[in-house]
């Protein structure tokens, strides 16, 4: 699986929900406070990410080729994707899988978490639409179809429930910072 292969006109799709390891890193570090259930589900997403390796290997058979995993935030993470590959990205917010607990936790920030927040350790693909339906056949986890690829310079739009364009930080972490 490379980021270098990425057509216009692939679907943009990601395993399992978004945001929660950023969470519970912004829990911790604010000392916020939560009932015992939800500051657990925060806590174990950012000190226990489970790393998808059973999921990228399904994807691959399935016939994905366009694969990386969400470490660096989904901005980041598919705007180096989108570079590599020579194309554009263009996601729909409301796609954007926010788990319950994060949303029930920060209902303000919790897009920008699910968009920003790095180390989640999801999967992100791109893949014609016939083989991201085959690939979601083959996962035993959620996969959510969040936007398409297409031509263009490198570049990440997002865009709201309208269609306008949002106006986002890229947020992520940059390891040469």
């Amino acid at each position: 699986l490379t980021r270098d292969s990425a057509s216009p006109g692939d679907e943009i799709a990601v395993t399992g929900s978004l945001g929660c390891s950023a969470g519970g890193l912004r829990m911790m570090s604010e000392g916020l406070s939560f009932d015992s259930d939800t500051a657990g589900h925060l806590a174990r997403a950012h000190n226990r990410p489970v790393a998808r390796v059973p999921e990228g290997m399904a994807l691959g058979r399935s016939g994905v080729v366009t694969a990386m995993d969400i470490s660096d935030g989904l901005l980041d993470d598919l705007g180096k994707l989108c570079t590599a590959s020579g194309v554009a990205g263009r996601i729909n917010s409301d796609r954007v899988p926010i788990d319950d607990v994060l949303r029930s936790a920060f209902p303000d920030d919790c897009l920008r978490l699910a968009l920003t927040g790095g180390e989640d350790y999801e999967l992100l693909f791109t893949a014609p639409a016939g083989v991201i339906s085959r690939a979601c056949e083959s996962l035993n986890v959620p996969v959510s179809v969040i936007g398409e690829v297409l031509e263009g310079p490198p570049k990440v739009t997002v865009l709201d429930e309208h269609g306008d364009a949002l106006q986002l930080d890229a947020g992520g972490w940059d390891h040469f910072r």
